[in-house]
């Protein structure tokens, strides 16, 4: 009975992946190829179970499949706020430019604030609304308000002190936008950094895809071959599938 219900667990995950990867393909955020592999492995996975391919096969089956349904649709959520970093970093470029033209323009300043603050980077954030209230004390009552707010929220935030450059690592200093060493404008950079390539999500589909076949392979080898047989079986398979992912992934 329990394996009956493992089975039918199995199936009805890999109906979840199916549907999903279907879903991602058609929205744009895998390819198609990385669908059908993605799909092929899936569907596999559940006949293995329930014909019992090799040992294990429903338990294995069940991890797989239900990790790889945590957290794969994690990493998605984590690159659409990539994305969203990703726009936030050609805003804050724009605005370091429009600074560089003019280091008078008020309102450059205001964005380059907003943006720093948004991303975390609250030390720039209150450097550049501090700037921006002395070139307009009058009119930034509100900005006023928001550097009260931001100072108070950087007592607590054990201030670096510095800007670090992601490009060449070079400390400047904290109203900086451009790094003196590399030439590279050190905010976008820094809004970037913390954030892995939207291309690791499909690079994952893969990894997952080739590290879950390799592994049933390898279970399926122990079953059918004896002694040193299985074992070089199993040690080609696993090399293989590493040798594979390495590739994988630094191929740009």
């Amino acid at each position: 009975m329990e394996s009956i219900v493992t089975v039918m667990l199995v199936w009805l995950l890999a109906a979840g992946w199916i549907f999903f990867l279907v879903s991602w393909a058609v929205t744009g955020d895998i390819s198609t190829g990385e669908a059908i592999i993605g799909s092929m492995v899936a569907l596999l996975l559940a006949l293995s179970s329930a014909q019992r391919y090799f040992p294990h096969a429903a338990p294995f089956s069940l991890v797989a499949l239900g990790g790889g349904a945590i957290v794969l649709p994690l990493l998605r959520a984590y690159l659409n706020r990539a994305a969203h970093a990703q726009l936030d970093a050609e805003l804050i470029e724009r605005a370091c430019l429009a600074y560089e033209f003019d280091p008078k323009n008020y309102g450059s300043l205001i964005q380059l604030a907003e943006v720093c603050y948004k991303n975390g980077l609250l030390e720039q954030a209150v450097y550049h609304l501090e700037k921006a209230i002395q070139l307009a004390p009058v009119m930034a009552a509100n900005e006023k308000r928001r550097l009260s707010l931001w100072k108070d929220e950087l007592k607590n935030a054990h201030p670096l002190g510095y800007t670090p450059c992601m490009n060449c690592g070079a400390r400047q200093s904290v109203g900086a936008v451009r790094c003196a060493r590399c030439g590279k404008l050190l905010l976008p950079l820094l809004v970037q950094g913390r954030w892995i390539p939207r291309q690791l999500f499909q690079k994952a589909i893969s990894v997952w895809a080739i590290a879950v076949g390799a592994m049933a392979l390898s279970l399926f080898w122990r079953e059918q071959l004896v002694g040193l047989s299985a074992l070089w079986a199993i040690l080609a398979t696993l090399l293989g599938a590493l040798g594979v992912i390495v590739w994988l992934l630094r191929k740009s």
